[in-house]
This record gives structure tokens, C-alpha cells and sequence, in this order.
């Protein structure tokens, strides 16, 4: 694919995540201010289950909250739709899609119930109102999901074949040896930064319990976007840069061979990060080279990190020395 292609479709993936939201802000938007001189201020924003009016906030602080209630996810899962080196999920852009609607219809609804009631405290919630924004939210859902199925063409790449066995280093009696790289995911920094992001904007809109999730979520997100992958006497480890825990070890004594081929997360791990799938499991950073154990219970550990080949000959150097001395 050219790189004209290519930012063409990261700028449809963007906008295929962001149109949902944008649209249900646009609506809200227009309603309330269509309305802003039948709405009583401050406005009934909490009802209770028989639908009559127990919570109450300024005009001026629910239009604020409301758009940031339904911008905030669509700036966020856009940033990730853009970053990603794939055509968003199925399930995750109807989700995305479902929460806009029913956001959107909620929202809109508090707003006409506050205008025809004339004042806040004769504000009513009709028991059909979730009942119909709930069914707003599943329509936009399967927009969402046809849109993912249709709205991207799958990247016009030939796979990558499995690249051919990593030839083993020789190693002298006794000699020592090992290598270390540093691996980070631009994907998972993106999404580390959004989640701070969306926690800065949602607090001073929406308190403090609608933006500590997520300022929780992205130092997480951060601190787990990268590992230090090390092949030794110990066999394959895979820590957090600069900490020893956490800290993931396969022994040389549970490694057949190893070999360095082409892997892409979605496609052979299912996503991001750790990640574990029938017959292989590992740490999925980025598209590309990856080193790849085949264990002996005959699944695949794989990490996707810079210079694999050359991680994969010692670690079957070490790995044979390893079986002869031990008469594995």
C-alpha cells in the first residue's frame, strides 16, 4: 500500500471512530441550546426509578458535562483508531457506536423533560426513556458493526511466510553469553497518554469520580506499553524497563527451539500486550520482527523485538547446551 493509501485509510479509521460521537454531542447540542430559554436553571439532571426529579445541576455545568460525557470516548477510541496499524474491530466500533446513542438520547431527553416541565422539581423521566435510548443505542451498535465490516478494505499486504529456523550459535565449554533489546508500543503509549488525557478533561467537568478511573488507567497503560526482553543462562525474560518486577521467565529447560519470524498482533495474537490464544501466548508491542520459542509443550511463546534472529540462535545455543548437560 502507498503512503498516500495508507493515510488515507488511518483518516477513515479515525473517522468511522469519531462520527458517532460527534453526531450525538451536534444533536445534544442543538436541543439544549433550541431550548435554553424553557429550561429552568439549575436543571433536574438525577431522577429516581419512579421517574421524579432527585438531583440537580446548573445549565451551564450539565451542557459542559454532557458533551464531555460523549466527546471524551470519541476522542479517545479516534486517537487509538488512528494510531492502530488495522481497521478498527467489529465488536469495538459497535460498542463505541452503541454508547454515542444511548448517551446522546439520554442526555437529549433529560433536556426536553426540564423544558416542558417549566421548572426543575416538576421534572419527569418517563419509564419509556431508557426503554427508547437503550433502543437508539442498539441501532447506532449495528451502524457501528456495519460500518467496521464494510467501511475498510483489509490491508492489501501479502503475509509474511515463517521465516526459516534461526541457526545456533557456537558456544565454548563453559563460555557465557547474552542479549538484550528494548521494545516499546506506540499503540499503547497512545492510549496511556488518551486515558491521562480524558481524566484532566472529565474532572473539573465531572468531579472527581468520572475522571480517577481513567488517570488510574494511564499510568498502567504507560508503564506496560514496553518491555526489556533478555536471553541468558536463564533462558527468555521479559521485564518493565528499569524494574524487576513484573517480571515474565521462560527456563531454558522448557524451550525446544527458537526462530525469528514476521508477526502481526491482531492477526496471530488477538491484540496488544500480553496476550495468550490457542497454542501461543507472549507480548505483542508492534508489527514485525518477533522472536519465537516453540516450548515443549508445543505451543509458541512470542515477543516482537529488533534483531530476533540473533535472539533466537543464542537462546537455541543456550537451550541445546542446556538439554545436553542436564540429558533432557
Amino acid at each position: 500500500m502507498t503512503r498516500t493509501g495508507a493515510r488515507a485509510h488511518a483518516v477513515r479509521r479515525l473517522l468511522i471512530a469519531l462520527a458517532p460521537h460527534a453526531l450525538a454531542c451536534a444533536v445534544f447540542l442543538a436541543v439544549f441550546m433550541a431550548r435554553r430559554d424553557q429550561l429552568p436553571d439549575p436543571l433536574a439532571t438525577h431522577f429516581s426509578g419512579a421517574g421524579h426529579a432527585d438531583g440537580f445541576t446548573t445549565a451551564g455545568a450539565f451542557l459542559c458535562q454532557g458533551l464531555a460525557l460523549m466527546a471524551v470516548p470519541g476522542v479517545l477510541l479516534a486517537a487509538l483508531a488512528y494510531a492502530l496499524d488495522a481497521r478498527p474491530g467489529r465488536a469495538a466500533t459497535a460498542v463505541g457506536y452503541g454508547v454515542a446513542g444511548f448517551l446522546g438520547s439520554m442526555l437529549t431527553s433529560v433536556v426536553l423533560d426540564n423544558a416542558h416541565a417549566g421548572s426543575a422539581e416538576r421534572a419527569h423521566l418517563a419509564l419509556w426513556e431508557p426503554a427508547a435510548a437503550l433502543a437508539v443505542g442498539a441501532a447506532a451498535g449495528a451502524v457501528g458493526w456495519l460500518l467496521a465490516g464494510r467501511g475498510l478494505p483489509p490491508r492489501d499486504e501479502a503475509p509474511v511466510p515463517p521465516g526459516p529456523a534461526a541457526p545456533s550459535l557456537t558456544l565454548g565449554k563453559g563460555e557465557s553469553a547474552a542479549w538484550t533489546r528494548s521494545v516499546a508500543s506506540r499503540p499503547l503509549r497512545i492510549a496511556g497518554l488518551a486515558l491521562l488525557g480524558a481524566g484532566g478533561a472529565l474532572v473539573p467537568l465531572a468531579g472527581w469520580g468520572a475522571g480517577v478511573s481513567l488517570f488510574a488507567g494511564g499510568p498502567l497503560v504507560l508503564l506496560l506499553s514496553g518491555a526489556r526482553v533478555t536471553v541468558d543462562r536463564h533462558g527468555l525474560t521479559a521485564n518493565v524497563p528499569g524494574l524487576p518486577r513484573p517480571r515474565l521467565r521462560i527456563p531454558l529447560a522448557r524451550i525446544e527451539t527458537a526462530t525469528s519470524r514476521h508477526i502481526d498482533p491482531l492477526r496471530d495474537l488477538g491484540g496488544w500486550g500480553y496476550r495468550a490464544v490457542p497454542g501461543r501466548s507472549g507480548l505483542a508491542f508492534r508489527s514485525g520482527e518477533a522472536l519465537v520459542a516453540r516450548l515443549t509443550t508445543g505451543s509458541e511463546f512470542v515477543i516482537t523485538v529488533d534483531d530476533a534472529a540473533t535472539a533466537a540462535a543464542l537462546l537455541n545455543a543456550l537451550a541445546d547446551r542446556d538439554h545436553a548437560e542436564t540429558g533432557a
